[in-house]
């Protein structure tokens, strides 16, 4: 018993380094570009809307793969998609091929998502979620920072090549997620699935017309449920802003604020660099002294998000200082509200054979705000300004906070209810 419990535990950190490494490398290939390397705005937009309808169309394909052919097959498919799209974006091709292969990488990236999440509840069981999921949510938040930094690197040291029609930022991009779908590979390669107790047959196994149905019932069970209908309403705001977040800030410090181009890059590194701590500490606090109240650990964290937006013009426009402290802080909420909504709360939110879909359609609804983020910056802040835009994310927070606490009422009366029914 004690050698299986290790064996057992030795397989599960394998599985958990496994995919940190493979998600950090999805994210290489996903934040490779910056509104610095395009021709212009609006083109850097368009291929932002490409790439977000591609991935949010990925998202619904993923989540049914994940459960029905397994989330390793899923994730490694979407690696190689990822792979392939990207080292041809490094060669100069006309706008409209080098847009499908923006497509391609989109469809790509969107199958790893839930398969990632798919894979870490099948290992990992409900009372250890959350601080599994906080600690493996750094590869992405990391993963987006050696990105941007990997990008500007090559930028600034291989003009010549760039100038030649060749983009080698692209082809080191790809080489690593390349690198890191073989370690995932390799390292998954021999592990026993583990079963949960009182699980369906997985939909591989089924026939042809019975797999369709179960499919088909498993997604009505995915848009019925709730707490899953609250979850995406939430986080269709909260990934919206974020991407904008994400994507904008340099544009935004160096057009709005007058800083350069290198102190742009390095405090917009803030977002993210501080951003890792946010599910941290909310995968913490849930442990110590929320227990399983995500949805009012959310409405928390959102309601000061917005708090820290209408101050945001005030604190950049103070100096360095006030700017740094608003970007950090801000990173720290969306991120933390970020795992807690996608993550956390959806994987305890439906049964363990639905986790793909339930992942894919929460992100996938998320998506949709992450592809209509580009009209943010192309339509409102050229005819209105920056703040405006910042008043904008305070509404976005307010409502999605608005959603979280009505989420956490029904959550708390689903509770009692249940007592009383016991009792």
């Amino acid at each position: 018993m004690r050698t299986e419990t290790k064996s057992l535990a030795a397989s599960r950190c394998q599985v958990f380094l496994s995919a940190w490494v493979l998600y950090a490398g999805y994210y290489i290939c996903r934040k490779d570009i910056s509104p610095t390397t395009g021709p212009g705005i609006s083109h850097f937009a368009l291929s932002l809307i490409c790439f977000g309808a591609a991935y949010t169309i990925a998202q619904f394909v993923g989540g049914s793969l994940a459960d029905r052919i397994g989330a390793r097959r899923t994730a490694l498919a979407g690696a190689a998609i990822s792979i392939l799209c990207t080292s041809l974006l490094a060669f100069h091709t006309p706008s409209v091929p080098q847009l499908m292969l923006l497509l391609g990488n989109g469809l790509g990236q969107g199958l790893g998502w839930p398969a990632m999440l798919r894979l870490l509840g099948q290992w990992f069981q409900r009372g250890e979620r959350d601080r599994v999921l906080g600690w493996w949510s750094t590869s992405y938040i990391l993963g987006g920072v050696l990105a941007t930094a990997l990008t500007a690197w090559l930028v600034a040291h291989t003009r010549v090549a760039v100038l030649t029609g060749f983009e080698p930022a692209y082809l080191v991009s790809s080489s690593v997620l390349l690198c890191a779908a073989l370690f995932f590979y390799f390292g998954t390669a021999h592990l026993a699935q583990p079963v949960p107790p009182h699980s369906p047959p997985p939909a591989s196994s089924l026939s042809g017309s019975t797999a369709i149905w179960a499919q088909a019932r498993g997604w009505r069970q995915i848009l019925t449920n709730r707490r899953i209908q609250v979850i995406s309403i939430v986080y269709f705001f909260l990934k919206m802003t974020r991407y904008t977040l994400l994507f904008w800030l340099p544009l935004y410090l160096t057009s709005s604020l007058g800083y350069t181009q290198h102190s742009a890059d390095h405090f917009a590194s803030y977002f993210e660099l501080f951003g890792f701590l946010g599910p941290l500490v909310a995968a913490y606090s849930l442990r110590r002294w929320l227990g399983e109240r995500r949805m009012a650990l959310g409405a928390g964290i959102l309601f000061a998000l917005a708090f820290i937006c209408l101050l945001h013009p005030v604190l950049a426009g103070s100096g360095w200082f006030g700017a740094a402290v608003s970007i950090s802080l801000m990173g720290i909420l969306i991120y933390g509200a970020d795992v807690l909504m996608s993550a956390m709360a959806v994987l305890d939110a439906v049964p363990d054979h639905l986790h793909g879909r339930a992942a894919g359609f929460v992100n996938g609804i998320g998506s949709i705000g992450q592809t209509l983020s580009p009209f943010l910056v192309t339509i409102l802040v050229l005819q209105f300004g920056w703040t405006k835009l910042f008043d904008l994310f305070v509404f976005f927070a307010l409502v999605a906070g608005g959603v979280c606490a009505f989420g956490a009422r029904l959550q708390t009366d689903q509770t009692a209810s249940i007592n009383r029914s016991v009792g």
